[in-house]
C-alpha cells in the first residue's frame, strides 16, 4: 500500500481507503461478521482510513466500523458524516443550529465507541446554512471529539463556504473515468489550496467492475432507478457502453475495477479513492490497485472516449 498526505491535516493516509456505505445495508443485507471481516481484511492490506456517515444504515455502518477498529482505534483514520440522517426515508435532519450538529456528533461518537472523530464531514452537498456547520465544527474541535472537518460535495461555492475560515482540511468528491466534471474547477481548487480530496464513486457504483449487463435488475435501494421502469436507465445503458469501449484499454493481466482505481489515482489533487466494500475479497481487490499506475499512452486513450471535464 502506498500512501499520501491528506490536505491541511498532513495525516499519510492509504492511497486506496475504504468507504463504508456498502457495510450499512443499503446495497443488501450485510452481517456483522461480513462487514467486520471486510473491514479487517482491508487493514491487512494497509488500509488506514475508513469513511462512513450516520446516515448509512441509520448508523449500522457506524456500529460496524467502530467494532471492526477499536483494538486499532490509535492506529487509524476514522471519517464519518453529518447532514443526511434519515434523507433516503424523505425525513431529513433540521439542522438549524449548531447545537443539532453537535448532538449529531455526540451519536455518531457513540455508535462508533470511540471518544474522538478524526474527520467530520458535512453531508449536505449545498448547504443552506454553511456558517453553521463551520461554527458548529470549530465548537467540536475545541472540544476535542473532532480532529479535523470536512465536506462531501462537488459544489465549488459550498467547499468555499466550509474553508471560510481555512479549516477545511478535505472535500469528498465524485469523480471517475465516466465522471470526470470535477476536473473543471473543485480538483483544481483543491489542489491549489491544499484541500485533501476522498473520492466516493471511483467505480460508479459498481459499473466500473465491469459485470452489469443491459439484463441486470437491481434488488438494493440504491441503484434501482436503473431498473428498466427507473428514472436514469437511459444514463445507465450509455454508461454500459462506454464501458464497453474502455475495455480495451485494461492493461494485460488486470482487470476494470484496478483500472478505474488507477486513473483516479492518477489526477495529481486526489488523496484516495473510497470505493465501497461489501467482503474481504473486495477488500483485498480495491487495495492491490494502489500498487501500479496507468502510463501516460492509457490515459491519452481514455481521455478520447471519456473526455476531461466531462
Amino acid at each position: 500500500m502506498k500512501y499520501r498526505k491528506l490536505g491541511k491535516a498532513g495525516w499519510d493516509v492509504s492511497a486506496v481507503s475504504m468507504g463504508c456505505w456498502g457495510i450499512g445495508g443499503q446495497w443488501g443485507p450485510v452481517e456483522e461478521k461480513q462487514a467486520i471481516d471486510t473491514i479487517r481484511a482491508a487493514l491487512d492490506a494497509g488500509v488506514n482510513l475508513f469513511d462512513t456517515a450516520d446516515a448509512y444504515g441509520l448508523g449500522q455502518s457506524e456500529i460496524y466500523t467502530g467494532k471492526a477498529l477499536k483494538d486499532v482505534r490509535s492506529k487509524v483514520y476514522i471519517a464519518t458524516k453529518v447532514g443526511n440522517w434519515a434523507r433516503r426515508y424523505n425525513d431529513p435532519p433540521q439542522l438549524k443550529s449548531i447545537y443539532s450538529i453537535t448532538n449529531c456528533c455526540d451519536a455518531s461518537l457513540y455508535r462508533l465507541g470511540t471518544d474522538y472523530i478524526d474527520l467530520y464531514q458535512c453531508h449536505v452537498g449545498t448547504p443552506e446554512n454553511p456558517e453553521i456547520f463551520v461554527e458548529a465544527f470549530e465548537l467540536l474541535k475545541k472540544q476535542g471529539k473532532i480532529r479535523e472537518y470536512a465536506i462531501s460535495t462537488n459544489d465549488l461555492a459550498s467547499l468555499k463556504a466550509l474553508d471560510a475560515e481555512g479549516g477545511c482540511a478535505s472535500c469528498q468528491i465524485n469523480y471517475s473515468v465516466l465522471n470526470r466534471s470535477a476536473e473543471k474547477d473543485i480538483l483544481p481548487y483543491c489542489r491549489e489550496n491544499n484541500i485533501g480530496v476522498l473520492l466516493r464513486g471511483p467505480i460508479a457504483q459498481g459499473l466500473l467492475v465491469d459485470k452489469f449487463t443491459a439484463e441486470t435488475r437491481f434488488e438494493d435501494t440504491v441503484r434501482q432507478k436503473w431498473n428498466p421502469d427507473g428514472d436514469q436507465r437511459k444514463d445507465f445503458l450509455a454508461k454500459l457502453d462506454t464501458v464497453a469501449a474502455l475495455r480495451s484499454l485494461v492493461p494485460k493481466g488486470s482487470d476494470m475495477l484496478t483500472f478505474a482505481l488507477r486513473f483516479v489515482l492518477a489526477n495529481p489533487a486526489v488523496t484516495c479513492p473510497i470505493p465501497g466494500m461489501k467482503t474481504p475479497e473486495q477488500a483485498r481487490a480495491n487495495a492491490a490497485a494502489a500498487d501500479g499506475e496507468l502510463d501516460a499512452a492509457t490515459l491519452s486513450a481514455i481521455d478520447k472516449i471519456c473526455p476531461p471535464g466531462v
